[in-house]
């Protein structure tokens, strides 16, 4: 991200939240530049400062860490949601960065409870707006809005997505300009795109097994992005389908007809534990 960013990140469970939003915070805390981040939540327990080897302590006392409760930030006396005091709020952080000497200010927010308020909808996209006022036009700001998508409507979302300059999402896994692999999270498994062959096969089988490892049940590839499969890539997802505990499958949402169609005619389709999952252009579940 770049000063005047100012981000959405819509995260299906707390490991992706913590991906995106722990390297932002670390990142700034780690050089010349603030931090903002609004919560109930006590320090220790944020994306990128848990188990962390920074001194929080010292960190809060010179005002590069602002950890800011929602009642201070953004609630009236009586609980009530104010989007012109959380405006406030951020400006007021924002330039006080620059006379304590940061260089920049990072700025977050889950705004997931405000779906809960009545006209929740409406208000989180007021508050938006607010955020944006705040970030967009300087020159040393940036901040990312957090929401959980599974309480957010699609509709929600897609306007929510319009009032962001930039989506967020989890860095790839591997990326050698040929192939990129990325962790995703809703569902949970493994974005591939570009042109797997021979070389990439042991990369491919790496975060696989990564995977496999960190959770139980299914595995889900979405290979809509996948230009090219060999043969020796559509064996080497047959034999970890295999290795799947019971009761698990790797799953193959937006597969391309060519390659279903070589699976069919090799008869891997018949294996219990790898399958097809959601169509091209489809959700996955």
């Amino acid at each position: 991200m770049r000063p005047g960013d100012h981000g959405l990140l819509g995260y299906a469970d707390t490991e992706e939240r913590d991906r995106v939003v722990g390297p932002f915070v670390q990142a700034a805390l780690a050089t010349e530049e603030k931090v903002v981040y609004i919560t109930d939540d006590p320090a220790e327990r944020l994306p990128g400062l848990e188990r962390c080897s920074l001194d929080l302590a010292k960190l809060k006392s010179s005002r590069q860490l602002r950890v800011l409760s929602r009642r201070e930030a953004c609630l009236s006396r009586t609980g009530v949601f104010e989007p012109a005091k959380l405006a406030d709020t951020l400006f007021r952080e924002r330039e006080s960065a620059f006379g304590e000497g940061y260089r920049a200010v990072r700025m977050t927010m889950d705004s997931t409870w405000l779906l809960t308020e009545p006209g929740g909808p409406d208000i989180v996209l007021s508050c938006e707006d607010r955020v944006d006022q705040a970030i967009s036009p300087s020159t040393m700001a940036m901040g990312i809005c957090q929401i959980d998508v599974h309480r957010c409507g699609t509709h929600q979302f897609n306007a929510l997505r319009k009032s962001h300059e930039v989506v967020m999402r989890v860095d790839a896994e591997f990326d050698d300009g040929i192939l990129t692999i990325r962790r995703i999270y809703g569902p949970f498994g493994l974005q591939l795109r570009g042109e797997l062959d021979a070389s990439r096969h042991s990369h491919l089988s790496e975060h696989l097994l990564r995977a496999m490892a960190s959770r139980e049940g299914d595995i889900h590839l979405n290979v809509a992005g996948l230009d090219f499969i060999d043969i020796g890539g559509l064996n080497l997802l047959a034999q970890h389908a295999a290795e799947l505990p019971r009761g698990g499958s790797l799953i193959l949402d937006h597969l391309r007809p060519d390659v279903e169609n070589v699976i069919t005619m090799v008869g891997w389709n018949r294996l219990p534990r790898l399958r097809p999952g959601a169509p091209m252009g489809g959700a996955a579940s």
